[in-house]
C-alpha cells in the first residue's frame, strides 16, 4: 500500500489516491496524508485546492482521507481547517463522524488554547454531533500532567450537562467526566461535581451520579458517598436509578465502603428503593 501511495504522490496522480484509500485503515490514511502534505509543501501547492476539489466532486471515500489532511491544513490556516472539519463532524456517515471527532481531539490536544476557543464557539450551534465531538476531544486532551487544563475542560462541558440526547449523556457523565477528568484531575473534578449536584435539573444530576460509576471513583468513594447520599433523596426515578447504578458499580470496587452504607439505607424509607436496586447487582 505504501509503495503505491508513494508512486501516486511522486507522479502527481493525486486524484487516484482517493479510490486507492477507500476503506483503508487509519495508518494508511495518515501515511498518505503525511506524504501528500510533504509533497505539497515541497512543490508550493495548497492542500486546500485538493480538499476543495474532492469535496466539490463528492468523491466516494474521500472523507476519511480529508480528515487526516485537516491537521496539515490547520498548521498553516487554522480557520480554513476548522471550516473543513465541521461538516465532517456533522456527516451522515457515522464512520466519518468518528474520524472527524478523533481529529478534533488530536487538534485540541496539540493546540489546546486555540482549539478550546474554537470548540467553545462550536458548542453554541446546538448540534448533537458537535457535542459528541467536544466530548471525544475532551477525553483526548485530558492529561494528568497538564493540570492547567482541568478547569477549562470542565467549563467546556458544563453547558452540556442538561442535554438529554442518549449519545450525549452516555459520553458525558460516565465517560468524559467519570472516566477521564475524574481520573486525571480528581480534586477539581470532584469540586465541580459537588457544585453541579446543587442543580435541580434531572439530567445534570444524572450526569453527576454516573460520574461516580467508573473505576476513577474508587479512590474517592468516601467523598462520592457524600454526593450520592444527597442525590439518593431525589424522588425522580431517572435520578435515583442513576444513583443506584453508580452505587452498585462503585460497590463492586469498594465493597468495604458501599455495602455497609446500603445496608443502612434498607432501614431508611427515603432511600430503601435505591438500596434495593443497587444491592440486586452486588
Amino acid at each position: 500500500m505504501r509503495d503505491r501511495i508513494n508512486g501516486l504522490v511522486e507522479s502527481g496522480e493525486l486524484d487516484a489516491l482517493v479510490p486507492l484509500l477507500d476503506g483503508a485503515d487509519v495508518q494508511s490514511l495518515r501515511y498518505a496524508a503525511d506524504r501528500l502534505a510533504d509533497a505539497a509543501h515541497a512543490n508550493g501547492h495548497n492542500l486546500l485546492d485538493h480538499i476543495d476539489r474532492w469535496f466539490a466532486a463528492s468523491a466516494d471515500g474521500a472523507g476519511p482521507f480529508i480528515c487526516q489532511l485537516v491537521p496539515h491544513v490547520y498548521a498553516v490556516d487554522r480557520e480554513r481547517a476548522l471550516e473543513t472539519l465541521l461538516p465532517l463532524v456533522e456527516s451522515e456517515d457515522w464512520t466519518l463522524r468518528d474520524a472527524a471527532c478523533e481529529i478534533t481531539g488530536r487538534l485540541l490536544k496539540e493546540d489546546f488554547a486555540n482549539m478550546l476557543g474554537a470548540l467553545t464557539a462550536w458548542r453554541s450551534c446546538g448540534s448533537t454531533n458537535v457535542y459528541r465531538a467536544l466530548l471525544v476531544a475532551t477525553v483526548r486532551a485530558s492529561d494528568a500532567s497538564r493540570l492547567e487544563r482541568a478547569e477549562p475542560l470542565l467549563k467546556l462541558l458544563e453547558p452540556l450537562l442538561t442535554e438529554n440526547e442518549p449519545i450525549v449523556r452516555r459520553n458525558l457523565g460516565p465517560s468524559a467526566i467519570g472516566n477521564s477528568l475524574l481520573a486525571d484531575y480528581p480534586n477539581p473534578t470532584f469540586e465541580y461535581l459537588v457544585k453541579w449536584s446543587t442543580s435541580n435539573d434531572a439530567q445534570t444530576l444524572w450526569n453527576v451520579a454516573m460520574a461516580f460509576s467508573g473505576a476513577p471513583a474508587a479512590p474517592v468513594a468516601k467523598k462520592a458517598l457524600i454526593v450520592l447520599r444527597k442525590l439518593s433523596l431525589d424522588e425522580r426515578r431517572f435520578v435515583w436509578r442513576a444513583v443506584a447504578s453508580a452505587l452498585w458499580k462503585l460497590g463492586r470496587r469498594r465493597p468495604d465502603i458501599i455495602r455497609p452504607e446500603l445496608s443502612r439505607w434498607l432501614d431508611d424509607d427515603r432511600r430503601v428503593d435505591v438500596a434495593r436496586e443497587a444491592i440486586k447487582h452486588l
